[in-house]
């Protein structure tokens, strides 16, 4: 486990589990609408994500790599528990197994904590699947990055708006 002053890291590979987590400095209401309106996603995470917020919804993220290398995780929106919880399950297309992942949102007044974890790895997982956890690992850490940043620039547009 590693922390900083507001977020932390769990990686458990033999239970098959990452959780991640840090405070964005906005309200829950906006923190929610980040996470889950299309024009905010596009923002922080990506244009090629795509999420029918909704149980039984679609999810999708495209990317290519530096190799040149199109991957694809794809999945179904489980639990929508506005403004507290997204469930989601997680496939890549070169996976032979489907994963879970929860963003957990916690009201902190004007700051929420945002909380992923990434769930059902395969348990006593081979050198390939402990690489994609890690790889897995560095993502969410980037993704919950962009999305602090974000959140920071959306605080600093409303404070120029209102002092204007």
């Amino acid at each position: 486990m590693t922390s900083t002053k507001t977020g932390s890291v769990h990686i458990n590979v033999d239970a098959g589990k990452l959780h991640i987590s840090d405070v964005i400095h906005v309200p829950i209401k906006t923190a929610w609408a980040m996470l889950t309106n299309r024009q905010h996603i596009a923002e922080w995470w990506g244009d090629y994500v795509s999420m029918e917020v909704r149980p039984g919804g679609s999810f999708e993220e495209l990317w290519t790599n530096a190799d040149g290398h199109r991957g694809r995780a794809h999945g179904t929106v489980m639990t929508v528990a506005a403004p507290f919880e997204l469930d989601l399950t997680w496939r890549e297309d070169d996976w032979n197994f489907v994963t879970k992942v929860s963003l957990h949102l916690r009201d902190l007044g004007t700051h929420t904590e945002v909380a992923i974890t990434h769930a059902d790895w395969p348990t006593s997982p081979d050198a390939h699947t402990r690489l994609i956890l890690a790889r897995h690992y560095y993502a969410w850490k980037s993704c919950l990055h962009r999305l602090k940043a974000y959140a920071a620039r959306h605080n600093a547009q409303h404070r120029n708006a209102a002092a204007g």
